[in-house]
């Protein structure tokens, strides 16, 4: 039995088909899950509870062998979260622990990342046979059919500025691998490629593949935090410290990028990283589709 928590998000559900097809059994764990896509996914084990209810995480853990923890993006409480999930795995006695946390946790600017380090360490003292997984900036960001139908690359950052991007499709299959086979206890794993690009490249690139002119946009960093960060906070109701979050965020993306490195992924995968040009394409056949 393995546990997904936040098991309604994007990044969850491209980890799901490969437990599925592994032939393990999965219970979902989350605030908000959508029964009808279960469901069809041949998962019926809901259990309906946050990650700061320590009632409700008590009763997804009974009877769970792995837990593989998602915490929640941009929330001033995802540390916190992180330790009732461990603190509850503990006291069920899983017997391992996947973490997906974030690239370069070390980043201490980044609240974001300071909660996903301070998770990890946690969960390197707790005792449990863990597994730590640290995926970058994800080309799902980049909306193929939105940029398609607008014309415009509109990113919260710098247009000249790199940054490193990982499809989520690799990092799910990712999990998948060190969830299903042996000998990844106690490591930790950088998710990532070696394709880093500007507002500007992608929006190149788009030009290319799409046949017209696509126009790179900065979006003002006061008009994301408006828009991001009532969505991010309501599940706590701490709308101003995601804000806070979000701000040093696109920063410090403005400022400095970000960067990882494809070798630890190509190793995990048997081969490289999914390329943009190829998300480009699977994105527009899912388009089509």
């Amino acid at each position: 039995m393995i546990l997904l928590t936040a098991a309604n998000s994007r990044t969850q559900r491209h980890v799901l088909p490969h437990l599925i097809r592994g032939g393990k059994t999965v219970r979902a764990y989350g605030r908000s899950l959508d029964r009808a896509w279960f469901a069809a996914q041949g998962v019926t084990d809901l259990v309906a509870g946050d990650m700061l209810d320590r009632e409700a995480l008590d009763a997804a853990m009974a009877g769970v062998d792995m837990v593989i923890h998602l915490g929640p993006g941009l929330n001033a409480n995802e540390a916190i979260m992180g330790r009732f999930v461990i603190d509850a795995a503990r006291r069920a006695g899983v017997g391992r622990f996947l973490f997906i946390s974030v690239i370069h946790p070390q980043i201490d600017y980044l609240l974001n990342h300071q909660a996903k380090r301070q998770v990890e360490d946690y969960l390197t003292n707790s005792r449990l046979t863990f597994t730590i997984l640290q995926p970058q900036h994800y080309f799902q960001n980049i909306d193929v059919a939105q940029i398609q139908a607008s014309g415009v690359v509109a990113l919260p950052y710098s247009m000249e500025r790199p940054l490193g991007f990982v499809d989520m499709a690799d990092l799910g299959e990712a999990v998948g691998k060190v969830a299903l086979e042996p000998g990844h206890d106690f490591a930790t794993y950088q998710i990532a490629s070696d394709e880093h690009l500007s507002g500007k490249d992608i929006a190149a690139i788009l030009s290319r593949r799409l046949g017209r002119d696509i126009a790179a946009h900065r979006i003002p960093l006061e008009e994301s935090v408006a828009a991001l960060a009532p969505h991010f906070g309501n599940a706590d109701g701490n709308i101003d410290a995601s804000a806070d979050i979000i701000t040093r965020l696109f920063t410090y993306y403005d400022r400095y990028g970000i960067r990882g490195n494809g070798r630890v992924l190509e190793w995990l995968l048997g081969r490289p990283a999914t390329s943009f040009d190829a998300y480009i394409t699977r994105s527009l056949r899912e388009g089509a589709a």
